[in-house]
């Protein structure tokens, strides 16, 4: 299997590093191909920029950065998407990320029916660390609010089916709790 995974996080030493080596690690071991898009490690310029618009609704041309991972995600049969929750949703650069790259006529479409996703080819797992305990998100409603909008808004509008996995209480977790967390990468990847 062709299998991308995409991350986003500034410390290089992060637990969400720690989490995409073992994904890495995982993939590779059963044999999947692998390949990595660090968002902060390309210095990914998330900002959505007229070009984009021009290129997504006007015919232009795509963006050179877009066109690059375009075509990193069309090589993928599966995408792993691991990141921090922040503020209840994802960061910046991965949002960003994802206005950019999963366009019109590249993601989606629109026909006399409504949108119509492109990516119905691809399978997407979520990896999602955050600092709550998973409880706390759950009785809130944040969880099934976030899933929602990821399952739903994002990835099924594109025609991609995705799964979340919520690793909670990062922040104050002991190393016995992540290296639990990291033990079940093992059940996530496909």
């Amino acid at each position: 299997m062709k299998h991308l995974i995409i991350y986003t996080h500034l410390n290089p030493n992060s637990f969400t590093k720690a989490v995409v080596n073992e994904v890495e690690k995982i993939s590779n071991d059963i044999g999947h191909e692998t390949k990595i898009i660090d968002l902060y490690g390309d210095k990914f310029n998330p900002v959505l920029e007229f070009s984009d618009i021009e290129y997504s609704f006007m015919d232009g041309e795509a963006p050179t950065d877009v066109k690059h991972y375009q075509d990193k995600i069309t090589w993928a049969e599966h995408i792993t998407f691991v990141y921090p929750l922040w503020w209840g949703q994802m960061p910046a650069m991965l949002k960003g990320f994802i206005d950019r790259v999963f366009a019109h006529g590249y993601a989606y479409t629109y026909d006399e029916n409504g949108p119509k996703g492109l990516l119905n080819d691809k399978s997407v797992q979520l990896i999602i660390n955050t600092g709550n305990p998973n409880k706390t998100l759950s009785e809130s409603g944040l969880q099934a609010s976030m899933e929602k909008i990821i399952d739903d808004g994002v990835f099924g509008f594109c025609g991609m089916e995705s799964k979340v996995t919520f690793f909670g209480n990062i922040s104050l977790s002991t190393d016995e709790e992540r290296k639990q967390h990291l033990d079940s990468v093992k059940n996530l990847v496909v």
